[in-house]
């Protein structure tokens, strides 16, 4: 009878969602728009992989089948005879019974029963008591003693909801065997409580089984399917049915089993399961019976059950909960410990992604608004519990900020080592304010180990995010902007924002060679494309001017001075031929450069660029300072037969020490460090003004300053 009510009451549920019952359907809006419609959020820090952090509300099939007020109820008819709908205003169901809508609260002549979440009233006399079935023979021995009492309490997940049965079962105190049902009722308000009066046992011990929807932490709503928690106790007077209670059982079970008595096991169960979550009970004080806790209690405890009722729900259906509930309280009954490194992993991922996005308010805010009772701290069982699964150790004064990462290769978080990104981004930093782990900013985790830069405006590749770059600034590292990482500034645009009475000399490197390095080496037909495309660019500035020209006396350079000139359109100019600009400039013994090029790794690049920015092989170039100095002063002495616009090609062997000079070593061209290399038809702007002062700024002609 009751099964097939169950199917009955479900397809009712779900037709009324299709296509609405009367003023059921606007009733069912109303209650959701009361309660809230939770978005899902997801914690996602970088681009790594993150578990879903709160759910999504999920319609559950109670909640067609609730009103606000007695006054918006369908008609109670033949076809509704013995249903119900909740009536959200009084906190109570009411039933069709012989056409009128009765209370719950007012059952004098009709009986309540209730099946996997769903409840139907009828005759009292057909029906019996509302305690449930009368006692059955013993299906074996009990244990000495017994009782006669009511017994209650609150059942939780979140609060067990109206129609959630309650079923009382003795259990032998000596072997933990469960005997005959001496009771059975229902919940018929949503906040958990049940009440079974008069209830005789013949066993001092009884298991309480609650079957039934539930309110979920995480997303405010109904579960969409009903579950089963149990508690097993030898107090039965006031006894609350929680996560508790329900994993501690079979380790009962196994201690019962090597003759330790029932409240001693009780209690060393308990003791094991919440260590198992990282609840270590001699720091919490006293520590109550399982079926003494709530939720709402403004404790420790409370705020244990809490965490660990979240952490099991966690992204999963019903099924997927209990079956890992059940999974946990067997992996525990042999020998008190949790073993499955797995399990363990995968809550601890998922709660990361609840901490990285803040979502726990998320959570407080859903249990809150239920109006129960007071929100314990359950955070911080949540955010300690993934650094003791990927054994941080604990955060105190001591390594306040230092960062680590997930060592683990179960978890969506792995890294190979700090610096390596090809799994996970996410890093982990001890808060020294907060004394907690926590995820780690890009800020934190790339800069971490940097102390101060070598030199104000040092730029340094991010140590996760390879991508980013910082810049030593005032101080302090900060997020560099793209100009900054690049360390050039377009050349038109320097040009464009001259003044009238400014005189500039633009040093380049030539454009794109062919493989040949030797004097009469060409460009490639991409290299004299980029010239010529240069060219045109000043032209649509303004340079209508025309522009004089200087060539190292190599081919290469030859060529792009007068591609620049073609694309600008000036058929005229001055060619010349300066021995100054050669890529030997700075060259003291050139055999000496050939040695050190052959044996450094990066060749010439390396070579050039550590003599410019670290001072070395003094052997074999001359001093940087003096000799740039004089480069200088030999450009300036020929302003006279130069013009407002100048430009000179030349190679990157004396751009790269220039740069370095011009720049107080902040260049960003530092080939034996981080293998950036000067690009073509870039270099330095000399700008000098009306005063006779001079400025120095980096310059690009292609997209980057730099190659790598």
């Amino acid at each position: 009878m009751r099964a097939s009510w169950y199917i009955f009451a479900v397809y009712f549920a779900f037709a009324c969602l299709v296509a609405g019952c009367g003023s059921d359907a606007s009733s069912s809006g109303e209650h959701e728009a009361e309660e809230g419609a939770n978005q899902e959020l997801s914690g996602n820090p970088g681009s790594d992989p993150k578990p879903n952090g709160i759910d999504e509300k999920k319609p559950s099939p109670l909640d067609t089948l609730t009103v606000q007020s007695a006054s918006e109820l369908p008609d109670c008819n033949a076809e509704r005879a013995g249903r119900f709908f909740f009536v959200l205003g009084e906190n109570l169901p009411y039933f069709c019974v012989s056409g009128k809508w009765r209370s719950a609260s007012d059952s004098t002549d009709f009986s309540i029963t209730c099946n996997d979440g769903m409840l139907q009233a009828g005759p009292k006399e057909a029906r019996g008591s509302e305690t449930g079935a009368p006692n059955a023979a013993s299906d074996g021995a009990a244990s000495m003693g017994g009782f006669t009492a009511d017994i209650g309490g609150v059942a939780q997940k979140g609060p067990f909801v109206f129609g959630s049965s309650v079923t009382v079962n003795e259990v032998d105190s000596f072997f933990g065997h469960e005997m005959r049902q001496v009771a059975e009722g229902c919940i018929i308000t949503n906040n958990g409580q049940y009440r079974l009066n008069s209830v005789h046992s013949d066993s001092n011990c009884v298991k309480i089984k609650v079957t039934g929807f539930y309110r979920n932490e995480l997303n405010g709503g109904l579960s969409s399917s009903p579950v089963t928690l149990a508690a097993r106790t030898c107090m039965p007077e006031d006894v609350n049915v929680n996560i508790l209670t329900h994993l501690e059982i079979p380790r009962v079970d196994q201690l019962l089993m090597n003759h330790i008595d029932f409240n001693t096991a009780k209690a060393q169960a308990e003791r094991e399961v919440l260590a198992a979550f990282g609840i270590d009970t001699t720091k919490l004080g006293n520590m109550p019976p399982a079926e003494e806790m709530d939720i709402f209690g403004n404790d420790d405890y409370s705020a244990a059950i809490l965490a660990i009722s979240a952490m099991l729900q966690g992204g999963r259906d019903e099924g997927e909960m209990m079956n890992l509930v059940n999974n946990i309280a067997e992996d525990i009954k042999g020998d008190g410990v949790w073993n499955d490194p797995n399990w363990k992993i995968k809550i601890a991922d998922w709660v990361v992604g609840v901490d990285s996005a803040g979502q726990y308010t998320n959570i407080r805010n859903n249990v809150a608004a239920w109006d129960l009772g007071p929100v314990p701290n359950f955070e911080k069982y949540m955010q300690a519990f993934f650094p003791m699964i990927y054994e941080f150790g604990p955060c105190t004064e001591a390594n306040a900020g230092q960062v680590t990462f997930v060592k683990h290769g179960q978890s969506v978080y792995f890294a190979n080592d700090y610096e390596h990104a090809d799994h996970s981004k996410v890093r982990f930093i001890c808060d020294g304010g907060a004394k907690r782990w926590r995820t780690a900013k890009s800020m934190e985790k790339d800069t971490v180990g940097f102390g101060p830069g070598a030199y104000d405006k040092e730029i340094r590749e991010g140590r996760v995010n390879h991508e980013t770059s910082y810049i030593y600034d005032g101080g302090k590292w900060r997020i560099a902007t793209p100009d900054e990482v690049d360390g050039f500034t377009d050349i038109v645009e320097v040009y464009k924002k001259l003044k009238s009475t400014d005189k500039a000399v633009f040093i380049i490197r030539h454009s794109e060679r062919t493989s040949s390095t030797s004097q009469s080496g060409h460009l490639t037909e991409n290299g004299v494309k980029y010239a010529q495309e240069l060219g045109k660019r000043f032209a649509a500035a303004g340079g209508t001017e025309d522009f004089y020209y200087a060539y190292s006396g190599y081919t290469r350079t030859k060529e792009t001075c007068e591609n620049i000139a073609k694309g600008k359109g000036q058929a005229s100019y001055n060619l010349v031929e300066l021995a100054t600009l050669d890529g030997g400039w700075y060259v003291k013994d050139s055999k000496k450069v050939e040695e050190y090029s052959k044996s450094a790794d990066g060749g010439g690049w390396a070579v050039y660029s550590k003599y410019a920015f670290a001072g070395s092989y003094s052997d074999a170039f001359y001093d940087l300072k003096s000799r740039s100095e004089k480069l200088i002063t030999d450009i300036k002495g020929n302003l006279g037969n130069m013009k407002r616009i100048n430009i000179m090609c030349t190679h990157d062997y004396l751009l790269v020490p220039l740069l370095a000079y011009v720049t107080d070593k902040r260049a960003n061209v530092r080939y034996y460090e981080k293998r950036r290399w000067l690009n073509y038809m870039s270099g330095v702007a000399m700008i000098i003004s009306s005063d006779g002062s001079t400025s120095y700024i980096p310059v690009r002609s292609l997209e980057k300053g730099t190659m790598q």
